[in-house]
């Protein structure tokens, strides 16, 4: 009688459990034969102690179907009754294998979106797997991804990425790539690469590669290579290579080679530069193969054109143009007030001519290009009177081996009394001198020189001073008296 009641109790919920769902389908290479090949095997296993009950099978619509004993019905006959043949047992572990928890859900497009804050929103309390082509928000919105706009007053945040266009009054994130644009008053992020462009008054984050532009009043940053803009009233930083320009107030970093244009209001910095950087400040590049124009250049190699107040470099295949120049060593040449070159002059110079019977003078410069800084003094002898001159001038050098040309041009200061009082005398020089290089440092040198002496006190006129012939002009009734004489000076060089 109880076997009657259970085998019932299994036939009844094997036919709820298939009215249900519950059953599994069996494989299409499995034949009818076969399930009837199984049954007499689930009812003959007399050596476990119970009798089994075959399933019963069901013919489903065009194919046959074998039902899965349900648990209740294992349950009802104390776990004899066979389950789905054992072919069917991989399949029925992957099935749940796919509904395992933390699977990722398939995703849902909705086309439109009205949200109020993330959770209440036409598209419902969970919009982690929602694709949405517009999106509104109130406080902010939120999905998976968005081909299209999204639009909120605080924030558009995206999980796996956006193709089309953020726009916010706070901020745009994006977890993923960012193609088109992300536009905010606060902040813009892009979790991976983006193609397109970031434009906020706060700050611009991109994590993967930038391509198009970014543009800041605060800072922009990447964290992979820039092929494109960044304009910002900060800063922009790049901790990878950048191939187009980076326009700042404050400053442009690149942590890897520039390709392209750095122009700052304060600092440009750049391990590897090519191209020209642009600063009223400080710039920088520690290997360079361009230009660099800033009140201070810092270049350790130089493949071009320093041009600034100061400028400083290791070594230097071009030219460097300013007011104090350092080079370690140079191929080109280091024009400048005052140019310290380690290949280059620094030399004492002590000499006399027709307008000062001593004179001492530093010659500084490149290779061929020098600038001179001299002061030259006579004494009262013979009934002249005692005068001082102070000058200085820009001269070519031109090495002959051990021999050497220069020719350079000077202006000075005459001086009666002190050799910084005020005066109304100056005497330009146009000098051609040839030297022998005796020693490495020391030699000797002497030549010719064209004097012109412009005087605007009428009452002296310094006619002590020059050699051989004269030519004067007098103008200004007589106050302006130019005189112009040949001249003549020898000295040594250490």
């Amino acid at each position: 009688m109880k076997r009657k009641v259970s085998v019932c109790a299994g036939v009844a919920a094997a036919v709820v459990a298939f009215s249900a769902g519950a059953e599994e389908p069996k494989p299409s290479g499995v034949q009818a034969a076969g399930a009837e090949q199984e049954a007499p095997a689930a009812v003959s296993r007399p050596a476990e102690g119970a009798e089994a009950v075959a399933a019963p099978a069901v013919d489903g619509p065009g194919a046959e179907r074998v039902t899965a004993a349900p648990p209740l019905v294992d349950a009802a006959v104390g776990g004899t009754v066979s389950a789905a043949p054992a072919a069917d047992a991989p399949v029925v572990a992957q099935a749940k294998a796919e509904a395992a928890p933390g699977a990722e859900a398939p995703e849902v497009h909705i086309p439109f979106s009205l949200t109020l804050v993330p959770g209440l929103s036409t598209s419902g309390f969970h919009t982690s797997n929602v694709v949405n082509t517009v999106s509104i928000g109130l406080v902010a919105t939120h999905a998976k991804r968005v081909n299209g706009v999204a639009m909120s007053i605080g924030g558009n945040w995206v999980e796996a990425g956006l193709n089309g266009a953020q726009l916010a009054v706070g901020g745009n994130v994006s977890r993923g790539p960012v193609t088109g644009a992300q536009l905010a008053v606060g902040g813009n992020v892009a979790g991976g690469d983006l193609l397109g462009v970031q434009s906020a008054v706060g700050v611009n984050v991109v994590r993967g590669m930038m391509e198009g532009a970014q543009l800041g009043v605060g800072a922009n940053t990447v964290a992979g290579p820039v092929n494109g803009l960044q304009a910002a009233v900060g800063a922009n930083i790049v901790t990878g290579s950048v191939r187009g320009a980076q326009l700042g107030v404050g400053a442009n970093v690149a942590a890897g080679p520039v390709r392209g244009l750095q122009a700052a209001v304060g600092v440009n910095v750049a391990p590897d530069m090519t191209g020209l950087q642009v600063s009223s400040g400080i710039s920088y590049a520690r290997h360079l193969s361009g230009g660099q124009l800033s009140i201070v250049n810092v270049g350790g190699e130089v493949d071009g054109a320093q041009v600034g107040l100061v400028n400083i470099a290791g070594h230097v295949d071009g030219a460097q143009v300013g007011l104090l120049n350092v080079a370690g060593r140079t191929e080109g040449e280091s024009v400048g007030l005052l140019s310290f070159v380690g290949n280059g002059q620094a030399d004492v110079q002590v000499w006399s001519s027709d307008v000062a019977l001593t004179n001492v003078g530093v010659k500084l410069g490149g290779r061929h290009i020098y600038t001179l800084f001299a002061a030259g003094f006579t004494p009262p002898l013979d009934g002249e009177r005692r005068h001082w001159t102070l000058g200085g001038g820009i001269g070519g050098h031109i090495p002959l081996g051990r021999f050497y040309v220069d020719v350079d041009v000077v202006g000075s200061t005459l001086h009666e009394r002190r050799l910084y009082e005020e005066t109304e005398h100056i005497l330009a020089q146009a000098r051609l001198l040839a030297g022998w290089q005796v020693a490495r440092r020391f030699a000797v040198f002497g030549g010719i020189s064209a004097n012109t002496l412009v005087t605007w006190d009428g009452g002296d006129r310094w006619e002590e001073l020059g050699i051989g012939p004269e030519w004067r002009e007098v103008s200004d009734g007589g106050r302006t008296v130019v005189r112009t004489w040949p001249g003549v000076q020898a000295g040594i060089q250490l």
